[in-house]
């Protein structure tokens, strides 16, 4: 069973609300996807939540709207099944924020009772 639930969204803009150029967000999207196949056996891409608060260097809060965002999820047995590959998720994550500009970047893992359901069709 897979019980822990990773999660890494690929920025849709920039530090300063500008959009990001698309093969760029590609090429970060297959090598995000080739390193969670890698270490969890795949992964599913998925829209992110659309909209970001962040707070801006002099305090203020600032709303960024992300449309565009994608996640790419995967899913391992436990915490220490994610550990054993973490440091590689944070090398690769942090060098697609710096590549893409970015303030910071994250990657969430938790523990998760997420199910996955196929669903079969009935033949006529």
């Amino acid at each position: 069973e897979m019980r822990y639930l990773i999660e890494i969204p690929i920025p849709y803009v920039d530090k300063h609300g500008r959009k990001l150029d698309d093969r760029k967000r590609s090429n970060w999207r297959r090598e995000l996807a080739d390193l969670l196949t890698d270490c969890f056996g795949g992964f599913t891409p998925g829209k992110a939540p659309a909209l970001n608060r962040v707070q801006a260097a002099d305090g203020r809060w600032v709303t960024l709207s992300e449309k565009g965002q994608v996640v790419l999820r995967s899913a391992c047995a436990d915490r220490d099944a994610f550990l054993q590959h973490r440091d590689r998720l944070v090398d690769l994550v942090v060098r697609m924020g710096e590549d893409l500009n970015q303030a910071d970047v994250f990657v969430l893992a938790y523990p998760s009772d997420s199910l996955l359901i196929e669903v079969h069709e009935q033949m006529p």
